[in-house]
């Protein structure tokens, strides 16, 4: 990854990023998403794609105190040479947003599903 400065001294990926960093068109993306929202659906979870940034959202529909539906969203994004999911926490206002967290590499959506599960379904966790 080539990180540069731009005039406003904030670090952003260079022209078009990473080598992983691909787009809607890629079979391994869409794969990746496609994937994930499976395993998100199987557990009960609502699942909304966002090809053109390489997102996932997870909603639970109803939660168990009945409040309103959780959100946790996921970025496809590289880490390690690989494709990784990457946890957002933009919500928790300890953490200036938005703050991402390595989850699992994409080729493991099932390992990535139960770990957002888990997230939506603690209570004052600061998932979105």
């Amino acid at each position: 990854m080539t990180v540069e400065p731009p005039p406003s001294g904030m670090p952003v990926l260079a022209a078009g990023g990473h080598r992983l960093d691909c787009c809607a068109e890629d079979p391994l993306w869409l794969r990746a998403l496609c994937g994930l929202s499976v395993e998100l659906r199987s557990r009960g979870l609502q699942a909304r794609m966002d090809e053109a940034v390489g997102a996932v959202e997870a909603v639970c529909a109803r939660p168990p105190d009945g409040s309103a539906p959780r959100v946790q969203r996921a970025l496809l994004r590289p880490h390690r040479g690989r494709l990784w999911w990457w946890l957002c926490w933009g919500a928790q206002p300890a953490v200036p947003p938005p703050h991402r967290t390595p989850l699992t590499p994409a080729v493991r959506p099932a390992d990535a599903a139960r770990r957002i599960a888990g997230v939506l379904a603690a209570p004052g966790d600061g998932g979105r």
